[in-house]
């Protein structure tokens, strides 16, 4: 009781730190993308505010699995989602130039709608299959000039830090550009933040990237088998951490701790 005392009042600053980072970098990120190349730019600015946000978290948090990735081709990055949190972490350590898809309703908050516009991110109107369709468009114009892509495939925040179901829709792109699917396993999160909650739990957190699912043997018809597929990858894994952990040499094993 007196430790969570005595950190109440460093939680009040970090909640005010990370409100006034957000909207200095909202603004950077806007007059970073009035220049050439404005949408890297701006998508640097977020990678830097994110990193930032995180050290100022003080968490522990690991990240493996990099040594999956090859740097020269683009993917369709796939975590798990359950907390704020997975946001910071996607931007500071998925190492590929990326946009992600992101809810339409972010991009009419003040400040934020700015940020994630002029960053070049892909809004997704769950109500409208056309504008849904738009986007994936737009998508697949980027994983074919070597931009790749993250989406969350719950569509929303676990409420109780489960796996849950995946929009199927999503697939329809990896599947049409034959782009592999990263699933992002993202552990610790619901713990160190939950959802409705701005108070952060001094709690370890783990990105892993696991191997890349191939689309080439998928259609439009069976996203829901890929889709499953990618889910069963992130729940195994995420039940048997210490058989993940094995697959990893410790010189691609990272640690990013503030403690």
């Amino acid at each position: 009781m007196l430790r969570r005392l005595l950190f109440f009042p460093y939680q009040l600053c970090l909640i005010v730190l990370f409100l006034l980072l957000g909207v200095s970098w909202g603004i950077g990120c806007y007059f970073a993308s009035r220049f050439s190349n404005g949408e890297d730019r701006a998508r640097r600015y977020l990678v830097h505010w994110a990193r930032i946000s995180l050290r100022l978290a003080r968490l522990e948090i690991t990240v493996a699995g990099l040594e999956r990735l090859d740097l020269g081709r683009p993917y369709v990055f796939m975590p798990n989602h359950s907390s704020f949190l997975d946001v910071l972490l996607v931007f500071a350590f998925i190492p590929h130039n990326f946009r992600s898809i992101v809810k339409e309703e972010f991009f009419s908050i003040p400040l934020l709608g700015l940020t994630v516009k002029s960053s070049g991110q892909i809004p997704l109107d769950r109500n409208s299959p056309r504008k849904g369709l738009q986007s994936i468009k737009r998508a697949a114009e980027l994983l074919r000039r070597g931009v790749s892509i993250v989406v969350f495939p719950e569509g929303t925040r676990s409420p109780d830090g489960k796996i849950h179901e995946f929009k199927t829709t999503l697939f329809v792109l990896p599947i049409r550009t034959r782009t592999p699917v990263v699933p992002v396993l993202i552990e610790g999160t619901f713990q160190a933040l939950r959802r409705g909650s701005v108070l952060l739990k001094n709690h370890p957190v783990k990105v892993t990237f696991l191997d890349p699912v191939s689309a080439d043997c998928f259609s439009d018809k069976d996203r829901a088998l890929y889709a499953e597929k990618v889910r069963r990858r992130l729940i195994e894994s995420s039940q048997n951490p210490i058989g993940v952990g094995k697959q990893h040499s410790d010189a691609k094993h990272r640690e990013f701790s503030h403690n």
